[in-house]
């Protein structure tokens, strides 16, 4: 569950990043060519509410991520997009999973992220069809997945529908964790539960309009239905006057629909004010509110800086409780506290630069080989009320070829 708050956290990070991209400045440059984006994160939390050991000890993490992301246009009215993430990260509360070594395997993992993305462009109806395959290998964990989209613009461009869909399937390799009533560590053994398995089913539907020249407005809603092993094999879970854990158990199915309203006013010439807010909830008993606010800083034409400040608070999940707090009498239970309540905030700043004539080219004779167009980095700072608290730094630079 840990590395689905460095998701989440990365998720707004590249969110803000493309808003910067298209919305200060227009792409300068002719059509057609190649465009390369490179983005590097670094990753580090504190805690004291390991899932691993049942809702204590160490959260220590640190992730170091790179992502490449290559837009090719093969043809005027096609683009073949090619995405591969590498993510290294070590992990004191992992390395629990086997407290008897100094350091087991899974103290460290090495993320292998690959996507491929065909667009067709059909500029008679001014819409988009795009295809996606996605493929994810670490050494506890696999998958990969289908998706499609369609987008629909407006003549004039300022109204744009898009719907996408997509299914995963992801296969986990059970680990699970040494105690005393589980004297081993076991991999490739469902004895304990069901499946390996978890297949996802995604739908969503956005709407963005150009309201005003100053006003842009955007809603969006998914569908998310998730089934098979949606626990962690190696949480261990603690119960009322026991001292033998047991293995986190959830039910097999999973209902998520989030709602987001987003909010972009040109206040003036020098200040963007970019706002959203997020309506989540779950039938694992999970309500969130998040509220997010950026305000880019147009210094001059091309160089801006921004603070931005992200809320968010959730109710706990019906299955969970704390250490030693569960009945022996339920039939689902988890500590994991990315399903307990609690309020989080993420606060930091930024900067983007993107002049006309580039920042660098790479001259091979009288033409430019290829050129460094944009960079924009983010610092921020993340904590919240379980007293996990976090530091992310994140750079984005983007080349054309």
């Amino acid at each position: 569950m840990r590395l689905q708050l460095i998701a989440i956290i990365t998720f707004f990070s590249i969110s803000a990043f493309g808003q910067s991209t298209v919305e200060i400045k227009k792409d300068t440059l002719a059509a057609g060519k190649t465009e390369i984006d490179f983005l590097f994160s670094y990753y580090h939390q504190e805690g004291d509410n390991s899932a691993v050991q049942g809702g204590r000890g160490t959260e220590k993490l640190t992730d170091v991520a790179s992502t490449v992301i290559v837009n090719i246009p093969t043809t005027p009215i096609r683009d073949f997009i090619f995405e591969y993430n590498i993510s290294y990260y070590t992990s004191a509360s992992s390395d629990n999973i086997n407290p008897t070594t100094i350091s087991s395997a899974s103290s460290d993992n090495l993320v292998n992220h690959i996507n491929l993305t065909k667009i067709y462009k059909d500029t008679a109806h001014h819409s988009q069809t795009g295809f996606k395959l996605g493929i994810t290998h670490q050494n506890n964990f696999g998958g990969f997945s289908l998706g499609g989209l369609y987008s629909k613009q407006s003549q004039n461009n300022n109204r744009e529908l898009k719907i996408q869909g997509s299914f995963t399937l992801d296969k986990w390799a059970l680990y699970y964790p040494i105690s005393k009533l589980y004297p081993v560590e076991l991999k490739g053994h469902g004895d304990l539960v069901n499946t390996d398995k978890r297949y996802s089913y995604n739908v969503s539907l956005a709407y963005k309009q150009i309201v005003t020249k100053r006003l842009q407005i955007q809603v969006a809603t998914e569908m998310i239905y998730q089934t098979g092993l949606l626990s962690t094999p190696f949480h261990r879970v603690y119960f009322q006057g026991q001292d033998v854990a047991k293995l986190e158990k959830l039910p097999s199915h999973r209902m998520r629909i989030p709602f987001t309203f987003r909010v972009n006013y040109y206040a003036m010439d020098h200040l963007i004010v970019r706002s959203l807010y997020r309506y989540y909830i779950d039938d694992f008993g999970i309500t969130s509110h998040t509220f997010n606010i950026e305000l880019p800083v147009k210094l001059t034409n091309f160089f801006s800086l921004y603070p931005f400040y992200n809320f968010h608070t959730q109710t706990a999940s019906t299955y969970f409780q704390p250490y030693h707090e569960h009945s022996v009498n339920e039939l689902y239970y988890t500590s994991d506290y990315d399903l307990s309540q609690l309020n989080s905030y993420e606060i930091g700043g930024g900067f983007y630069y993107a002049p006309v004539y580039n920042i660098a080219t790479f001259k091979r004779k009288k033409n430019y080989w290829f050129a460094l167009k944009k960079w924009e980095t983010r610092i921020a700072s993340y904590r919240r009320s379980t007293k996990l608290h976090a530091v992310i730094i994140s750079t984005h630079l983007g080349f054309v070829f």
